[in-house]
């Protein structure tokens, strides 16, 4: 049983890009789950990574096999970009893997993670979560997986994704879905390494959504994800009925269920 958890948080985003989400009243991605963890295990050790910066990605690649479990967080970095950026995100996760971790990759995190393990992600032909995604079931695999430990067999949770997993990685197990996302939840391993993945936000409250949505009104509308403000305005208040409706050790059971995983 460990009692101290040494883990390592790999930011998503950019430092422009957390700029724009400081503007937005938002943490970074990296933020929310540090917080969240402190609260679940407040003896816990964390570091945070940025893998697009080679000072950060240096002062830890030696130090990797300290670590009990790797969270991969969210980011607005898209999968079809290639840019040096996104393939640096991919081969720190390919690094990591080497060294026979548990993994809690979400959204962008799964993406990254699919990728680096040999599967293939793409544009959500179904559209966008924007801020929610409603109705997740877990499959059969999934209702005896550590993941949903204590967690509904169908429920609505937070998230924000317009790209989504395609084909997965060799012998990964579907753990849940929704009509947007057929991989909502995966469980799947790269030679010693465990990946619990998730295509949603456990981790981020709606009201931090609800925040984004309101700054990046006129970039949905101009992506034609809402025809006006309107529309924005009826989503949020959707929202905002979703939030009245769900506790936070509910929202965020996934992540205390990985943690108590890495103690046993």
């Amino acid at each position: 049983m460990v009692n101290k958890l040494k883990l390592l948080i790999v930011e998503g985003n950019t430092k422009e890009e957390n700029i724009n989400f400081n503007n937005a009243g938002c943490v970074p991605q990296s933020q929310n789950f540090k917080i969240h963890i402190e609260k679940l295990e407040p003896n816990s050790e964390i570091d945070i990574v940025e893998p697009g910066n080679d000072d950060s990605i240096l002062k830890i690649i030696s130090s990797l096999k300290k670590y009990d479990g790797i969270v991969l967080t969210g980011s607005t970095l898209r999968i079809k970009d290639s840019s040096n950026e996104v393939k640096k995100h991919i081969e720190f996760a390919k690094t990591c893997f080497k060294h026979e971790k548990f993994f809690f990759a979400a959204c962008w995190g799964l993406q990254v993670a699919v990728t680096a393990a040999g599967g293939k992600c793409r544009v959500a032909p179904k559209g966008a979560h924007v801020g929610i995604a409603y109705d997740i079931e877990l499959t059969n695999e999934g209702k005896k997986h550590k993941l949903y430990s204590s967690k509904p067999h169908k429920f609505t949770t937070p998230a924000f994704n317009y790209d989504e997993v395609e084909i997965p990685p060799k012998d990964a197990v579907l753990l849940a879905s929704n009509k947007i996302n057929k991989f909502e939840a995966l469980h799947f391993t790269v030679g010693n390494s465990e990946i619990w993945g998730l295509q949603y936000h456990p981790e981020i409250p709606y009201d931090y959504m609800i925040k984004l949505i309101k700054h990046r009104s006129e970039r949905l509308i101009d992506k034609n994800v809402f025809k006006n403000q309107n529309e924005i305005n009826q989503h949020i208040n959707s929202i905002e009925r979703a939030k009245a409706e769900l506790k936070e050790d509910m929202r965020i059971q996934e992540l205390k269920n990985w943690l108590d995983y890495l103690k046993r």
